[in-house]
């Protein structure tokens, strides 16, 4: 498992790899660039712009690799499909530079969409994780409404019917944990 406290360095690899361009942390590992108690993570989740970079991240630092042996970490290098968030997700996300390696920008999207990408699966370790993003940055069923219609599951983008019905059942899952509209 990767520590929270670790993800930071290993982005900072992935950067240094591929020298320019951009980075997009999702999945678990997001969450600690937003949590104070973030969980670990079975491996970092990224994609890379332009693509072709992410091959260099994949082969030198993907599972079974020497940063693997070494590290006891790994990279998985998707294609920015792979994360299914809300249509406007950029605009809540972090930015972040790091001075050695001006030229890449690390996007982090917020909890909020790290956790609707999640509904589709929604296995045990992602409930932990909702139960931890919820703590930290309520929602209420209004909000999750609003997110819930800007989902590639809902506008089109997943025509697969097996995958809406799956994130349909889960949201309402999660809509179940929520209060019906913001306190105050």
């Amino acid at each position: 498992m990767v520590h929270p406290d670790a993800i930071p360095r290993i982005l900072l690899d992935a950067a240094r790899l591929i020298g320019q361009g951009e980075l997009v942390v999702f999945g678990s590992a997001a969450l600690a660039f937003w949590l104070d108690d973030p969980p670990s993570t079975r491996d970092v989740d990224l994609w890379c712009d332009p693509p072709e970079r992410g091959h260099a991240v994949e082969a030198l630092m993907g599972e079974l690799s020497w940063y693997h042996e070494r590290h006891q970490a790994y990279v998985e290098v998707w294609a920015p499909e792979t994360f299914a968030a809300p249509e406007d997700w950029r605009a809540r996300a972090r930015q972040l530079t790091e001075a050695s390696v001006p030229a890449v920008r690390l996007v982090v999207p917020h909890p909020h969409d790290v956790l609707f990408a999640k509904l589709e699966r929604w296995e045990e370790a992602d409930r932990d994780h909702a139960v931890r993003i919820l703590a930290a940055f309520p929602l209420c069923a209004d909000r999750a409404a609003a997110l819930d219609a800007r989902m590639p599951h809902r506008d089109g983008r997943i025509a697969d019917p097996h995958r809406q019905a799956a994130y349909a059942a889960h949201f309402r899952r999660l809509c179940a944990m929520l209060p019906p509209e913001a306190p105050g």
